[in-house]
């Protein structure tokens, strides 16, 4: 073979040998689709143990895009991690970006957005948007919980998933604790058999006496029985509970009746005390005023009764007058007495009476018109001097 036909053999060797490795490389995934449209987002995480470029993120298990970069901060505070994410996925805020073993053969790790809970929601959202630090959630951090994270934005809070491997050494860790438990816990119930037997062993143990008493209580039990059976097979019995049975519904229906006929005198008895309550305070009303004025009242009491006092010996001194007047005119003594006695001066006083009688009659007229002229006066105050009747000679109004 020639050395041309050989470097053309070696040439289309390195050729495929290229070519399928792109092909394998495309096939397996390690390498990025370059038609696909991406957005970078930036996470920052206390640690990022086992990830590297290219470190898978998944959502729901599907692979969404890989880890671009890893920057370790300057002061050591944690890890930010850029993403470059498919286009065709959408991922929400809220969302917990979390760092896990995605094999525990390899120790190879993953990234994954796992759904949010509401400590971790609070956690990272509250106090942003505007909103104050209240321990819960608003409207408007819950809204920037749910939008879409977008190319070049910054999220912080990012979780590192247990190892499983630490588990499993921890785990280790508490067995013997665990192992040394059970032996105590063992010990404790050999101990407790030993015990046990010992109560049920020979005629004198513990569990013995117990079943004896059960046995005895169970036969007392049985007599009481017996006895509460014996009593209700009697017909005396019987026939009272009967009776008892037909009377419940009337005493009850009587016991209703007394009810209402107490409710309805307790509800009187509440009226007389409210209508003593307001006949107290009437009296109370009234006393006051005495109470208030009692020195005084004592006094006018005092001096109505030496008034009347007085009145009495005014009357007596009068009762002594009338005692001699009556002497006087029994005596024929006085005008009184002459009256009684002399006839013609009794005539003189009966003819008297009869002229003021006549004059009294003539008088009345006069005081007719008297009544009637003042009246009319009274109405018409002009009548009493008419101008226009004197010139005509004729009374504008006159006196009946």
């Amino acid at each position: 073979m020639d050395e041309q036909g050989y470097r053309f053999g070696v040439g289309v060797l390195v050729i495929a040998s290229l070519v399928i490795g792109v092909m394998l490389v495309l096939f397996f995934g390690a390498a990025p689709n370059f038609f696909a449209q991406r957005y970078q987002v930036t996470i920052r995480f206390d640690a990022a143990p086992g990830v590297a470029t290219d470190t898978p993120v998944r959502k729901n298990g599907v692979q969404i895009g890989r880890v671009r970069s890893v920057r370790l901060l300057e002061d050591g505070d944690g890890v930010d991690l850029t993403l470059e994410l498919d286009g065709q996925y959408k991922v929400r805020a809220g969302e917990l970006p979390r760092i896990g073993t995605g094999s525990i053969i390899t120790g190879d790790a993953v990234v994954e957005f796992v759904k949010e809970t509401q400590e971790s929601l609070i956690e990272r959202f509250d106090g942003t948007g505007g909103s104050p630090q209240d321990g819960i959630l608003d409207e408007n951090e819950s809204q920037l919980a749910s939008t879409f994270i977008k190319d070049g934005d910054f999220l912080s809070g990012g979780r590192v998933a247990p190892d499983p491997l630490d588990t499993l050494l921890n785990m280790q860790d508490s067995f013997g604790t665990t192992l040394a438990a059970i032996e105590t816990a063992g010990n404790q119930v050999t101990a407790l058999a030993l015990d046990v037997r010992k109560m049920i062993g020979g005629g004198d143990g513990e569990l013995q006496k117990i079943a004896q008493q059960t046995e005895v209580t169970i036969e007392n039990f049985n007599q009481t029985l017996d006895a509460i059976e014996s009593l209700f097979r009697d017909p005396n019995l019987k026939n009272a509970l009967n009776v008892m049975s037909t009377r419940l519904p009337e005493l009850i229906d009587e016991a209703e009746v007394v009810m209402q006929q107490t409710e309805d005198t307790l509800e009187a008895f509440e009226g007389v005390g409210l209508a003593a309550e307001e006949t107290m305070q009437n009296v109370t009303k009234l006393t006051e005023p005495l109470g208030e004025q009692g020195e005084q009242i004592v006094g006018d009491v005092m001096s109505t009764i030496q008034n009347l006092d007085s009145l009495l010996t005014d009357l007596k001194r009068v009762s002594a007058s009338v005692d001699q007047v009556v002497q006087r005119v029994n005596n024929g003594q006085g005008t009184f007495a002459k009256l009684v006695d002399d006839d013609e001066l009794y005539y003189t006083l009966i003819h008297t009476l009869q002229n003021i009688e006549v004059v009294t009659r003539r008088l009345q007229p006069v005081i007719e018109d008297a009544r009637v002229f003042s009246d009319k006066v009274a109405r018409d105050p002009s009548s009493l001097i008419d101008v226009k009747g004197a010139l005509m000679r004729r009374p504008r109004g006159g006196v009946k």
